[in-house]
């Protein structure tokens, strides 16, 4: 079954981050599809603004589509979709996303700063009274990315939701394994522990590729922290688990551990739902 993710692009090198990523991440490209989408600033009406944010668009998409065919990906598999912005970039991105049929939305650093640019717009605020319905993907390194993801899983309905959405991605890609890590209250709880491997094996992931790490007693984010530097991870996935708010960069950041690890981690890519 194919992936298809959607890749927010701009003219600055950082934004390639997200783009990268999923170039390196996915060793077999054959059921990966991806729509490179740029959304530019907001401009005063005029013809030559106009040209030049198109100019702009059309050379940031054409050089992350030449990054992922020199990765190994089919030119058919790869579309792209440009918009001059007429309320924000984050909404744009957002409105796009829950259009479209995508497994993840993927940024890079510069879509990341956009995000939390939007700390205090309004239009922000409206935008994420409803729970968004997609995963994003936050790729904030420029460092080789490994091959394993790091699960995190607190017993919260976000954590089901992404360990649901981490078998899907990865029940085709078997170079790449799992790590479990849970609080003890749910590591020492087999039924919850049952229900996850559930979850994720009944996408077809091998549970083989399925590995537990010890688990965590008093503070998970700087455990996380701590594994994420020892060993070279792909990614930490997370539930968004935490009390609800209004403004984007709390929506995306709430609850302790991943308000922790969305500022601080710096050596692997953040995934997050629910």
């Amino acid at each position: 079954m194919d992936r298809h993710f959607l890749i927010t692009v701009s003219d600055q090198k950082s934004a390639l981050y997200g783009v990268r990523f999923v170039g390196d991440f996915f060793p077999d490209k054959t059921n990966i599809k991806t729509t490179l989408f740029f959304s530019g600033p907001q401009t005063n009406p005029g013809a030559d603004q106009e040209k030049e944010l198109q100019a702009k668009g059309e050379q940031a998409l054409e050089q992350a589509g030449t990054i992922l065919m020199e990765k190994g990906f089919s030119k058919k598999n790869i579309m792209y979709k440009s918009r001059s912005s007429v309320l924000s970039t984050v909404t744009d991105i957002i409105q796009e996303a829950e259009k479209g049929t995508y497994d993840a939305v993927v940024l890079g650093r510069r879509g990341i700063n956009i995000l939390e640019e939007a700390f205090d717009e309004s239009i922000s605020e409206q935008l994420f009274k409803e729970k968004p319905v997609f995963p994003l993907w936050l790729c904030n390194t420029r460092e080789g990315i490994g091959k394993d993801v790091l699960l995190y899983l607190d017993g919260s309905p976000a954590s089901f939701q992404m360990a649901d959405h981490v078998g899907f991605i990865l029940a085709e890609s078997k170079k790449h394994h799992i790590d479990l890590l849970a609080p003890e209250s749910v590591f020492l709880e087999p039924s919850l522990m049952d229900q996850y491997i559930h979850i994720l094996s009944r996408n077809n992931l091998d549970i083989n590729r399925i590995r537990t790490q010890l688990p965590v007693s008093s503070n998970p984010a700087q455990q996380i922290l701590k594994l994420t530097a020892k060993k070279t991870y792909a990614a930490v996935a997370l539930g968004k688990a935490g009390s609800e708010s209004n403004n984007i960069l709390s929506r995306l950041s709430k609850g302790p551990v991943c308000s922790v690890l969305f500022k601080e981690m710096k050596h692997a890519s953040l995934w997050l739902c629910g």
